[in-house]
């Protein structure tokens, strides 16, 4: 099994296992699929950014919450042990305790998604 068009370099490291490639593309899009795309596609924007691999969205238009919700995403890859109860209960007042929960999933996701693809994980899963 072949990795689909577009998908991450987790999911293509996985193609050797169709069932566990199967069950990883199903958490993505079910942790995805619980928040708003154009969040979701901000939170990717954002941890890329901070692997240094793209430029970081332009916060300038966005509400008071999303940047405090992306702030947090900034620190999830490098500095997660230290982010406050404060600062985790601001996201989850924004988003609610179900969509803090999923917006926590897909910031990991992101930072594992550059993470592989800084190592190249698909061509060392291929090695």
């Amino acid at each position: 099994m072949s990795a689909p068009a577009g998908a991450g370099p987790v999911l293509a490291a996985l193609a050797g296992d169709p069932v566990l490639a199967a069950h990883y593309a199903d958490f993505r899009a079910k942790a995805t699929g619980a928040l708003d795309p154009a969040l979701v596609a901000l939170i990717g924007e954002t941890v890329a950014a901070v692997h240094g691999m793209g430029s970081a969205p332009d916060e300038s238009d966005l509400d008071e919450a999303t940047r405090t919700a992306l702030a947090y995403a900034r620190r999830m890859p490098f500095e997660h042990t230290a982010i406050t109860d404060a600062e985790a209960a601001a996201v989850a007042a924004h988003l609610g305790e179900p969509g803090f929960v999923a917006f926590s999933v897909v910031t990991a996701l992101a930072d594992a998604e550059c993470r592989a693809a800084l190592v190249d994980l698909p061509g060392l899963a291929a090695a």
